[in-house]
């Protein structure tokens, strides 16, 4: 299986026969399964990359650290902005819940702790 495939397959609803035939109305169109995350890491620069290119990454969360993951959901429009962008970024399937790490801040410490206020 390729790497679109493998993202799509992912993104597509998997509906049962029975779940089909209750769906007879166009405006009911099945939701994506939002079980999991897709851990989306920026691997290469953006220099000389086109504005559209660098706006799919910015509207996914990345752009200002290669390195640094996002979690995105198993969504069709999440996986279409992974395939605009697959020659930059690394993409591994999560299932579950987004892992703690996924909220910690990338950023140093301060190098100082406030004690108490002054008066």
């Amino acid at each position: 299986m390729s790497f679109v495939s493998r993202i799509l397959a992912a993104a597509r609803p998997s509906l049962t026969a029975s779940a089909r035939a209750y769906t007879t109305a166009a405006s009911e169109a099945p939701k994506a399964s939002t079980e999991g995350y897709y851990k989306v890491t920026q691997t290469r620069s953006l220099i000389g990359v086109p504005k559209s290119t660098i706006k799919v990454l910015k509207s996914l969360g990345l752009g200002r650290k290669i390195g640094r993951p996002v979690f995105q959901p198993h969504e069709p429009s999440a996986a279409g902005k992974i395939l605009k962008v697959k020659e930059l970024v690394k993409v591994e399937n999560m299932a579950g819940p987004i892992p703690p790490e996924g909220f910690q801040r990338t950023r140093a410490t301060k190098g100082y702790k406030v004690v108490g206020k002054m008066l």
